[in-house]
């Protein structure tokens, strides 16, 4: 049987520690194997790069606060990160891919998250889990967007294989048009009450008969609810926030959307991303 594998994409920061410390005792609970890639950029030092040189300095710097972390398991290449962690995760038949939301030092952490972060998800076909903040790899409460799709269904399995004890809360956005637009168009009060109650009932209904499509194991903990959203990236967290959670998954296709990455900028908890 496979060995669940953890890949960590880290750049010596110090938060790239933080995230590493704790994905570690993630993967020794899921008794699991850990990987570690470090990327060279290719244009970094053009010809004057020492591959194997910077690959030895890397890994004595890493035991020093990992000593567990084997030799064969620290992986140090040359090329453009979101292809280098992608092929690595592929070459591992890796699980996931955990980094952190800041890079090589906290103030860059926009830049970052506008270009290696999104790189790599957008390159990878590996789940990707972004730490956004300090903490276990350990969540009670799991908000998965979902868009009632079959590649969804088989993202949220695999969400529950990954976090069995965690509650899962399913939601799938619905949106009214209509409502900025019903004055101008000559409806009346009672024919906006009508559409929107129609459009929820349908709502509800579509995510009622996906969540019973799943047919999940009676021991996960998972409710599904419709939700009428601005669609506004900005807004979101506020229009979820009576569904605490501590992770938020989004599946994505292969050309994730703008909404999902604007979804991950601005939120303030930990996201997982399943393509």
């Amino acid at each position: 049987m496979k060995k669940f594998t953890t890949l960590v994409a880290i750049d010596f920061s110090k938060s790239c520690y933080a995230v590493l410390a704790k994905a570690l005792d993630f993967t020794q609970k899921m008794s699991g194997e850990l990987h570690v890639v470090h990327v060279v950029e290719s244009s970094f030092f053009s010809k004057k790069i020492d591959l194997d040189s910077i690959k030895e300095r890397g890994f004595n710097e890493l035991i020093k606060n990992f000593s567990t972390i084997k030799k064969e398991n620290y992986h140090c290449v040359s090329g453009k990160i979101k292809v280098e962690v992608s092929n690595t995760a592929k070459i591992l038949n890796a699980d996931v891919i955990i980094m952190g939301n800041s890079g090589e030092t906290h103030f860059l952490s926009e830049l970052l998250m506008g270009s290696h972060t999104k790189e790599i998800i957008k390159h990878a076909q590996t789940p990707v889990l972004v730490m956004k903040i300090d903490h276990e790899i350990e969540y009670k409460n799991i908000l998965v967007l979902t868009d009632l799709s079959d590649e969804s269904a088989n993202a949220i399995k695999k969400i529950a294989e990954f976090f069995p004890n965690s509650n899962i809360n399913l939601i799938n956005l619905y949106y009214l048009p209509l409502d900025n637009r019903i004055n101008t168009y000559g409806f009346e009060e009672e024919d906006l009450k009508e559409y929107k109650e129609s459009v929820e009932k349908q709502s509800r209904k579509n995510i009622d008969a996906f969540l019973k499509s799943l047919a999940l194991a009676k021991e996960i903990k998972i409710t599904a609810s419709a939700i009428n959203s601005s669609l506004n990236p900005k807004l979101f967290e506020e229009e979820v926030s009576h569904i605490g959670h501590d992770l938020l998954a989004i599946h994505a296709t292969q050309n994730v959307s703008f909404f999902a990455f604007d979804i991950l900028e601005n939120s303030t908890v930990d996201v997982f991303v399943l393509k």
